[in-house]
């Protein structure tokens, strides 16, 4: 369970975007919402049970009996197909079904929609699908391309988050920036009844951050003009990963001291998966696209699933690089 993945999930990829070896690869994308669920495994409900926990022993003429005691206002997410307990929520919490959570891209792309990836993690507690819009855009030099995605949760400690995120695609980096005030996401709580309308509610203002990819660009364009040094990269670098001896074990200074160095080996084309630095070497834009590929894929793993999680929700490091890397 540690790891993510276990023996009670499933997922799918076509091809290999954006993680490739991980869960089913097809060769032909799914025809649609219906098609990409079932292919993923994701084509299960969760039902919410009552919680008994073990009462006062009743004495009989057999002996002791065990009585059992409901426990008010606590509900158990059961997955259906396994009867895995994913969860444990008070009567407050609305269970939103993958199938409900998944359908509203059909109301936003339609079908120009091409699903490239969906799956679960944890046995089902997470579960995710990333769907790529039609339109490609071009940023310094560089083929981006436009993805929906969404996540779930049925363990009661996250709510649907629905996102629009360009993917690099020369080195699969997930470029989710926060754009001035521009809105590129919407969160949905598991709570009250009238899900169908918060879902409405959702698809309406995920269709506004559609433009995000427009500013997007422009600030992409505008950073691969810029020029940038190896000096003042590694000073952004330093920024990033600080060192201080003095307070710092040996252990901590190594690990600072090689992330610092994976993040320059990008930065100079020398990364795992060769030459990434796309058609702006030398420029801001390099710079931002090195960060970004040290958050997505330079760091440690524990596992696959773990990349799921920190590709689109951990864009804090991402966050801090773009914002030195304009300042520099």
């Amino acid at each position: 369970m540690a790891h993510g993945i276990t023996e009670k999930d499933t997922m799918m990829s076509v091809r290999e975007v954006p993680w490739h070896g991980l869960g089913k690869v097809l060769e032909k994308e799914p025809a649609g919402i219906d098609e990409a669920i079932k292919v993923a495994g994701l084509d299960w409900d969760v039902v919410q049970e009552p919680i008994y926990i073990p009462g006062t022993p009743i004495l009989s003429n057999e002996g002791v009996e065990t009585s059992y005691v409901e426990v008010p206002g606590a509900l158990a997410n059961v997955r259906q197909d396994t009867r895995d307990v994913l969860g444990v929520v008070t009567k407050h919490y609305t269970v939103i079904q993958n199938r409900e959570a998944f359908d509203f891209l059909d109301s936003l792309i339609g079908s120009d929609m091409h699903f490239e990836t969906a799956g679960s993690l944890f046995a089902g507690k997470r579960v995710w699908v990333l769907a790529r819009l039609p339109e490609w855009i071009e940023v310094g030099g560089d083929d981006v391309a436009q993805y929906v995605f969404i996540t779930n949760s049925h363990d009661g400690k996250a709510a649907v988050i629905a996102a629009v995120t360009p993917i690099r695609i020369v080195c699969n980096n997930t470029l989710t920036w926060a754009l001035n005030t521009l809105k590129r996401s919407v969160t949905i709580r598991h709570k009250g009844e009238d899900m169908a309308a918060k879902l409405y509610e959702a698809r309406k203002v995920l269709d506004l951050t559609i433009d995000y990819n427009a500013q997007f660009k422009l600030l992409g364009d505008k950073l691969a003009q810029e020029k940038l040094t190896t000096a003042k990269f590694e000073k952004i670098v330093n920024t990033l990963v600080p060192i201080d001896e003095d307070t710092m074990g040996k252990k901590s200074i190594t690990m600072a001291t090689n992330a610092r160095g994976k993040m320059i080996d990008f930065w100079n084309g020398k990364g795992d998966d060769g030459d990434t630095r796309g058609n702006a070497p030398g420029t801001k834009w390099t710079a931002v696209n090195a960060l970004a590929e040290y958050s997505d894929w330079g760091r440690k793993l524990t596992s696959r699933g773990n990349q799921v999680a920190r590709s689109f929700e951990d864009n804090a490091l991402k966050q801090q690089a773009l914002e030195l890397v304009v300042a520099a």
